[in-house]
């Protein structure tokens, strides 16, 4: 995968009324965004262009008229095919907050039938509830599209989730791993750190932890100090305080950091949840 930081210009905010979601609307030029995940669902409908993904299953391309959806916690990095880049309306939001706006109760988010959809009534719906939302439009117009848009995904385009097999040794490692890391964003540490913490000797848990997870644990890491960044600038912190306080070297660090992973950067992020539509 090539990496590239190049040209972006991006339009963000967050719409309460859709569930608490974060909307991006954004044209990708000659950039790739690093291997990383969500803690909610991602939908994002491809525009202009293509772009080209990778996830543990392996690659594929989706095309302008695709809708691209993966559940929260998926691993998976793109970049683009040719010269032309992409544009694409995407959608953050927790799985489980679209079962309780359609009136229904289950023990666990719905997950996602993707990564690819091609139902054109359902992207009519989506296209429809994100410009609208971006527009602010009619109030009742939005819930009605959204409510149709979340019937039509929940009968269509979800899957019963895998029942979770008993934790093993390895398993249980895993889950120390990642506790460990969580706790020591700030520090240098090394894998034997990590795996003494875990209980495993250093290259079983690096193959067990890649398998479990998808990533690396130093791509873990790497996930984890952005995403805690993302809570503190969400209640408002200062991005040079953030960024110390989640182990970058600086400021600077943090921006490109966050901007490779999420296509935005902190100031922009930060402006949505204060109620500022930015645009980068």
């Amino acid at each position: 995968m090539p990496r590239k930081t190049g040209h972006v210009l991006a339009k963000l905010w967050r719409a309460d009324d859709l569930g608490g979601a974060e909307l991006l609307r954004a044209r990708f030029n000659d950039y790739a965004y690093d291997m990383h995940t969500h803690d909610k669902a991602c939908f994002a409908l491809i525009t202009r262009g293509a772009i080209r993904i990778r996830m543990r299953g392996g690659e594929f391309v989706a095309r302008a008229g695709d809708l691209y959806a993966i559940d929260a916690e998926e691993p998976h990095a793109g970049w683009p095919i040719d010269d032309e880049g992409w544009s694409l309306r995407t959608l953050y939001v927790d799985a489980g907050r679209l079962r309780a706006i359609a009136g229904e109760e289950a023990a666990s988010p719905p997950a996602l039938a993707g990564p690819i959809i091609r139902d054109r009534a359902l992207i009519s719906l989506y296209g429809g509830v994100h410009a609208c939302s971006e527009a602010a439009g009619p109030a009742l117009k939005r819930d009605e599209r959204y409510a149709q848009f979340i019937a039509r995904l929940l009968a269509r385009h979800t899957r019963t989730p895998r029942r979770a097999a008993a934790a093993g040794r390895e398993d249980r490692a895993v889950c120390r791993a990642r506790d460990f890391l969580d706790h020591h964003l700030g520090e240098k540490v090394r894998l034997a750190e990590i795996a003494a913490a875990a209980g495993l000797p250093p290259f079983r848990l690096f193959r067990a932890f890649e398998r479990a997870t998808g990533m690396t644990p130093h791509g873990y890491q790497r996930q984890a100090r952005i995403r805690f960044a993302a809570g503190l600038i969400r209640n408002g912190h200062p991005l040079g305080g953030v960024a110390v306080a989640s182990g970058f070297a600086d400021q600077a660090h943090l921006t490109r950091s966050f901007r490779r992973s999420l296509g935005v950067t902190p100031g922009t992020y930060g402006d949505a949840y204060r109620g500022r539509v930015s645009k980068r």
